[in-house]
């Protein structure tokens, strides 16, 4: 009966914490470039007695996350004419000059700071091929091409950095639309291309995600009836015996 009891607790609490990642997943839905968060899980056996020794605690299974990963598959697009906003076409990211290193991000929600420097919608620089990217302040015209070239009333400024990951599951989430490489995995130069005036929303069906919602809702229901039902059926044995 013990073993009931764990099995239905843990059921409980995994489909707790995938509630919690669709519930996020759905409030992130309007945010551009975010990418949808998915949880995978796992049969656990806890560690028995040593060997040898007599069996007076068996093992018990039960279950647990075994991996949080994202999905880059791509979101929709939206024509917005800021000609400052851009989004990729394609497997790749754009490059940001975070605090702590590179940041990498799909979502090209980019103005200009104070100081004429293209930024992201966080504040961090937005990576140039060959440095930061200034456009100057009474440029009539900014004109981004396919291949991240910037120009200023038919003057080159600089040209955007993309990146791309031979397996982007290595990419660690730092934040709502933010990535950061783990040491040892390296970017290279993305061939995608970048669309100016557009933007990219999240890739979240909220459809299904609020299906999969009410799937997890009756799993969670199913996992507590059972563990009432074990409940009760301990108390009536535990009754029957005093």
């Amino acid at each position: 009966m013990l073993q009931g009891y764990y099995s239905a607790a843990s059921g409980m609490s995994a489909a707790l914490q995938n509630q919690d990642i669709l519930a996020q997943n759905l409030a992130y839905a309007p945010v551009p470039g975010y990418r949808r968060q998915m949880l995978s899980f796992e049969e656990f056996v806890t560690p028995s007695s040593a060997a040898g020794a007599p069996t007076t605690n068996p093992p018990l299974h039960g279950e647990q996350v075994a991996r949080n990963s994202s999905s880059f598959a791509a979101g929709t697009y939206q024509h917005t004419g800021n000609p400052l906003e851009c989004a990729i076409q394609g497997d790749g990211f754009f490059v940001l000059n975070g605090p702590d290193g590179p940041l990498y991000t799909r979502n090209g929600q980019f103005h200009l700071n104070a100081d004429g420097e293209l930024v992201s919608a966080n504040g961090y620089p937005v990576g140039g091929s060959n440095g930061p990217l200034r456009i100057p302040a009474n440029a009539g015209q900014i004109q981004i091409a396919q291949d991240g070239t910037i120009t200023a009333d038919d003057i080159p400024v600089g040209q955007l950095r993309l990146a791309s990951f031979d397996d982007v599951n290595q990419l660690q989430r730092v934040g709502a639309t933010l990535f950061a490489a783990p040491a040892g995995v390296e970017p290279q130069t993305s061939t995608a291309l970048v669309r100016q005036g557009y933007r990219e929303g999240s890739n979240v069906q909220v459809v299904q995600e609020m299906v999969q919602m009410i799937a997890g809702l009756r799993q969670y229901e199913a996992a507590a009836k059972a563990l009432r039902s074990l409940s009760d059926a301990m108390q009536q044995r535990t009754n029957a015996a005093m």
